[in-house]
């Protein structure tokens, strides 16, 4: 039998902590007039989620500054708990090559050559825990 498991939101502090320890999260923008959800490798650096690109859908939304979401999860099916992250904001080319060096690189999991930098700024942040009464 499963244990009793209940719903909590994180505080934005645990929202920021927890966003950092997941290698790939999943990244929605509208191109096209179409929303689309793909999965990319991040970092966390200051205020911001920089994600590595190429050229394409994702680029474009990032130079027309368009509104993105971003979120990540860690869910345990066994025991029926885990937790959720979604990132709000608007996306930006990191094209100053001044400030991109501030910024650490993000480990693309997708090797490529000509690799462009956004950066999401996290303007609103969320999350929820489901946790289990047992601690």
């Amino acid at each position: 039998m499963a244990p009793d498991t209940y719903l909590e939101g994180l505080s934005r502090a645990d929202c920021l902590r927890l966003l950092a320890t997941v290698p790939i999260g999943w990244l929605a923008y509208c191109g096209s007039g179409r929303p689309h959800l793909v999965p990319v490798n991040f970092v966390v650096h200051e205020n911001e989620v920089v994600v590595a690109t190429g050229y394409g859908g994702k680029l474009a939304a990032a130079a027309r500054d368009a509104v993105m979401a971003f979120g990540v999860e860690s869910i345990d099916v066994g025991n029926r708990t885990g937790w959720s992250v979604t990132v709000t904001g608007r996306a930006q080319l990191m094209g100053d090559p001044l400030v991109n060096a501030a910024r650490p690189a993000v480990d693309s999991w997708v090797i490529r050559e000509e690799a462009i930098s956004i950066a999401i700024g996290i303007e609103d942040i969320s999350g929820r825990r489901i946790a289990t009464t047992d601690g």
